[in-house]
């Protein structure tokens, strides 16, 4: 015989004795639902934790890298204008040069053009990976947006180099210290994104190995695709900045 009493089924054996069945089904489901956090402590969680599974709204990833974008740029322009205002480099000349010798709003151009081809970049390297990690790692059908909230929380010491970064571009000083976190930066999103697909490869999968030669090819490539597109103005500044070092040294 059986009886339900509160949503739980109540078994007799043929001795007379009772046993409840599916009683604590839905407290584990409601034990198991994650709690949204807002966006500062999911950021603070990001420099703790930086592998903890934070729950976050879905714009919380896009929104972060973007934003170090924006600042890494606006940085980049302060530092630039403090550290040819009291030199004989015209910074408007400069940016001319750097445009192939092209419109008034030269230096707007270059930065826009800049920030366009890192948005390239990084949507060849989270676009890449996010389809190795859901078609050939782990087969979850965890949407885009999740997987950029994951790498963007696993990069998230990123933040607080850029803001670095930007105290020392508004001062006009830490050339090198600029350029240092630039690529320590770098290399800190570029192992969010392995730790991103390696992390969730399964048996069913790609082997761990193998997942993170192919998820570094695709780094890979969007760093050089960032490279052909900006190539030219690069290789301008270095020109650049070269023959500013040999005047500054003739000077001397």
């Amino acid at each position: 015989m059986a009886k339900k009493d509160n949503q739980q089924t109540v078994l007799f054996s043929p001795d007379g004795k009772e046993s409840v069945v599916g009683a604590v089904k839905h407290d584990s489901t409601k034990q198991t639902t994650k709690k949204k956090v807002n966006y500062f402590k999911w950021l603070v969680k990001s420099w703790m934790h930086p592998a903890a599974e934070t729950e976050g709204s879905k714009w919380f990833g896009i929104t972060t890298l973007i934003g170090e974008l924006l600042l890494f740029f606006v940085a980049l322009y302060a530092f630039f204008h403090k550290a040819l205002a009291n030199t004989v480099f015209d910074i408007n000349n400069i940016f001319y040069m750097l445009n192939g010798g092209k419109s008034n709003a030269a230096e707007i151009l270059v930065y826009s053009k800049l920030f366009l081809y890192s948005l390239i970049s990084i949507a060849v390297i989270l676009g890449g990976t996010y389809l190795i990690n859901r078609y050939l790692v782990s087969g979850e059908r965890e949407s885009f947006w999740d997987y950029m909230n994951r790498v963007a929380h696993y990069s998230g010491l990123n933040v607080i180099f850029t803001l670095i970064i930007l105290v020392l571009g508004v001062i006009g000083v830490g050339g090198r210290v600029i350029s240092i976190l630039t690529v320590f930066s770098l290399f800190i999103f570029g192992i969010a994104v392995l730790v991103a697909v390696v992390g969730r490869s399964n048996e069913e999968g790609l082997d761990k190995v193998y997942a993170g030669i192919v998820t570094g090819l695709v780094i890979g490539l969007g760093y050089f695709v960032f490279y052909l597109l900006a190539s030219r103005i690069l290789l301008s500044i270095l020109s650049i900045g070269m023959s500013a070092l040999m005047q500054m040294m003739l000077g001397q």
